[in-house]
């Protein structure tokens, strides 16, 4: 079966007696249920009662392929920015684009203009589930106090890498307007060249030898209450809470909780919410429990996460801005904890939200300083016809704290609700947890 993170993968397995000539069904002995994630963080095996006197054991046995790798190494030639500037320090990100942008890899940046990257890994299967291995290749000029410049980019395919180093893997870097000149009149992006020195096929780190190794995922979900959601007593509200219609943001946990509930060790949710006053004092607050506690914003389970929410409706005065860094900065002092620690917990934070982010800067800072910790963030949007471009801008593989920090690894995904079923945000955290920990191996 294809296998998915973003699908629940319930398994049903009956067991009948047949007779031995015929075929024929002569009685039931039994039916288990089960589903995919529970299988997978037992370590792939898992024994469950079939009758009071028999049971059956299911295996689950991951192919080989999820752990192929192809482990690259690329130099540059004569790469020149604008500027043209003597110390320009250079770097590549290794992009799959089509739907949405992902990030395989991003560089050191090195101060030449005829750079050798180091060798790095990007998992085969991810190239080549899309568009026969469709990839891109960005070259960067890393600045000190700014945006880093994109100077060019070139386009290849896994079976074009395939074919080895030499003149079949040397790619010419256009500038993006194609049009820059040197000195002397003439055009220099012919020239810039990026060429593969290097390729083979190997294992690497993969989202199933983390759950077999007992990585157990911790959600958190922070609920966007700001006044743009509208007065939760009127039916046109996001947050309108009807005895037998589930809001918006109700469906939104009925169908995300449960994907995550079961590679957790216990059913344990941090439940937050941000943008309302909240008691006693009626303050704003962008980052609070729902249950109210000042001590611990856990909640159990499903059941507990939309009790918490409800109440937390009744309590608090939906308000402004719209600013979830506070809860990205919350939720990322326990995966920095879990960095030093290593208790075996990957941190993913459910953001629901109606847009109008208003402090980009303070998030992107809050984003970036995250991404070399277990935690992955995925941003729903909630509503119609909402302003999410800023929430969308958020997902850039080239976000830079304001201290000159670089993105680690991409670690942020945006999706509108409405899109869930035909997008892939969700289903990227099994690669964003074996990149964490390709990072961890290679600081160790």
């Amino acid at each position: 079966m294809n296998y998915r993170f973003d699908k629940l993968g319930r398994l049903k397995v009956s067991v009948y007696c047949v007779k031995d000539d015929t075929g024929a069904f002569l009685h039931r002995i039994g039916e288990i249920h089960t589903d995919v994630a529970t299988v997978l963080v037992n370590r792939g095996t898992l024994s469950l009662p079939l009758s009071p006197t028999a049971a059956i054991d299911v295996y689950i046995t991951v192919p080989d392929f999820y752990a192929h790798h192809v482990k690259l190494k690329f130099r540059g030639n004569h790469l020149q920015v604008r500027e043209n500037f003597p110390l320009a320090a250079y770097m590549i990100l290794v992009l799959r684009i089509e739907k949405r942008t992902i990030l395989l890899y991003k560089s050191e940046a090195v101060k030449e203009k005829n750079p050798k990257w180091k060798e790095f890994s990007v998992p085969v299967y991810v190239i080549q589930f899309y568009t026969q291995g469709a990839l891109q290749i960005h070259v960067y000029n890393q600045n000190t106090n700014a945006p880093d410049t994109l100077i060019g980019f070139c386009s290849t395919s896994m079976a074009q890498l395939e074919r080895g180093v030499g003149a079949l893997n040397s790619y010419m870097v256009g500038f993006i307007d194609f049009m820059l000149m040197n000195f002397e009149g003439m055009r220099i992006h012919e020239k810039m060249n990026v060429e593969l020195e290097s390729m083979e096929v190997g294992r690497g780190e993969t989202f199933f030898n983390a759950i077999k190794e007992s990585t157990h995922l911790h959600l958190t979900t922070a609920i966007d209450m700001t006044a743009s959601n509208g007065n939760p007593n009127q039916p046109d509200s996001l947050h309108f809470i009807h005895p037998h219609a589930p809001s918006p943001y109700v469906n939104a946990m009925l169908r995300l909780t449960p994907l995550f509930l079961g590679y957790m060790a216990h059913p344990r949710i941090g439940a937050l919410g941000f943008g309302a006053r909240t008691q006693p004092h009626f303050e704003l607050s962008q980052c609070f429990a729902l249950s109210g506690s000042h001590n611990d914003p856990h909640v159990d389970g499903l059941k507990g996460l939309l009790e918490a929410y409800r109440s937390a409706m009744m309590a608090v005065q939906p308000f402004a801005p719209t600013d979830f860094s506070e809860v990205i900065y919350h939720v990322s002092k326990f995966a920095k904890a879990e960095t030093r620690r290593r208790l075996g917990l990957y941190f993913v934070l459910l953001i629901l939200t109606d847009g109008g982010l208003t402090n980009p800067k303070r998030t992107i800072n809050a984003i970036v300083d995250c991404s070399l910790h277990p935690m992955s963030i995925i941003a729903v949007g909630i509503g119609k016809d909402r302003e999410f471009a800023s929430v969308k801008a958020l997902e850039s593989p080239v976000l830079k704290h304001s201290d000159g920090r670089l993105l680690a690894r991409q670690n942020f995904q945006f999706v509108p609700f409405d899109d869930l079923d035909c997008d892939d945000a969700v289903a990227l955290i099994p690669l964003q947890i074996a990149q964490w920990r390709n990072i961890v191996s290679e600081q160790a």
